[in-house]
């Protein structure tokens, strides 16, 4: 039976790969042996190609899609690595003004009530 999310040439593998996950459905008898015929057919195609000579071509093309990957996996890591930093110094810069406001409240002679004024803070910004 073809499913409604089953693309077109899509509903042999949709339809094992739905039955075999599914917990409560086992597959059947002769879906089983569909699946051994085609898993035997997939490892002679592999091995049949895999003792033929790669071409050049063949070649260059894997190690630019392995390098390109990389490239993109290193370009995130230094972005991340450049908006961690932005964010550490941005956090580092906000310490540094509270330690200053905190060095300028304790290094000068007020009284208790000056601090709980409304308008304390505007007076150590000035």
């Amino acid at each position: 039976m073809k499913h409604a999310n089953d693309g077109q040439g899509e509903h042999f593998p949709v339809h094992i790969a739905r039955i075999l996950n599914n917990p409560h459905s086992e597959p059947s008898p002769r879906q089983m042996a569909r699946l051994k015929t085609a898993r035997a057919e997939a490892m002679r195609r592999f091995e049949q190609r895999a003792a033929e000579n790669v071409s050049l071509q063949e070649k260059i093309w894997t190690w630019a899609q392995r390098h390109t990957l990389l490239l993109k996996r290193g370009s995130a890591a230094l972005g991340f690595a450049v908006i961690t930093g932005a964010g550490l110094m941005l956090v580092e810069g906000l310490m540094a003004e509270s330690d200053a406001v905190d060095a300028t409240v304790l290094s000068q002679d007020m009284p208790l009530d000056s601090l709980l004024e409304p308008h304390f803070s505007r007076v150590l910004h000035e």
